[in-house]
């Protein structure tokens, strides 16, 4: 009769761990890193739905969201901002938080930078490319320094100032960036053709449907 008993409570114990373990998600803190593409920046110069708000919401739907932090991305970010807001620790006034501290936290991060800086340029050289592309470089093993979880690298897509040919070159450098330092790239630079994505003509601002699509390259793969 013991040994029933502690067959019994063994098999309820190896059962209750196998239920735990197939239903337990953990927990995602997402952490949005980047310029006003990253933000949700409209045609409109006012800030609508961006792909790190529908990543949010999938997570949400799913009860695993547990922090979702986006207000280090900034209108007219530039990857030497970013570097230095990383660099120097910068810290939200609301909450306190540093930025460092929220890598460090963070199960998802999405890094998206390079639109605004190279789209505000009056002419794009390849001075400016190379600096950026050095910066971008520094910015993710920086990064990696604090946080080895998931980091989504959003890629660039043409506009008329960026050039289908230019985006092929400085894409191709940040997917190998992204490779080398263990991060997965998110190639959208194929979106300029779906005008349905785009408020008007006059900007390279997304609307909701080109943030959708992107946020959903990235559920697809993670």
């Amino acid at each position: 009769m013991k040994k029933v008993i502690i067959l019994t409570i063994l098999i309820g114990t190896i059962l209750a761990l196998f239920i735990y373990k197939i239903t337990y998600h953990e927990e995602m803190t997402i952490l949005a890193l980047g310029d006003g593409l990253a933000r949700g920046m409209t045609a409109y110069d006012v800030e609508g739905y961006g792909y790190n708000d529908y990543l949010r919401d999938y997570f949400e739907e799913k009860s695993i969201l547990r922090d979702f932090i986006k207000d280090f991305a900034t209108s007219d970010e530039t990857s030497e901002s970013l570097l230095k807001k990383i660099n120097q620790n910068e810290k939200l006034s609301s909450t306190n938080l540093t930025i460092q501290q929220a890598i460090n936290k963070a199960k998802i991060i999405t890094l998206g930078i390079g639109m605004d800086e190279l789209n505000n340029l009056k002419k794009i050289q390849s001075k400016n490319v190379d600096k950026y592309l050095e910066n971008f470089e520094k910015i993710i093993k920086n990064i990696k320094i604090y946080n080895k979880n998931k980091l989504y690298v959003i890629s660039l897509y043409p506009t008329k100032k960026l050039t289908n040919n230019l985006i092929k070159e400085i894409n191709t450098s940040l997917e190998k960036i992204a490779i080398d330092n263990d991060c997965y790239f998110i190639d959208i630079s194929e979106i300029d053709q779906k005008k349905e994505f785009y408020f008007n003509d006059k900007s390279y601002y997304l609307n909701y449907k080109g943030h959708k699509y992107i946020s959903d390259l990235i559920i697809k793969i993670n």
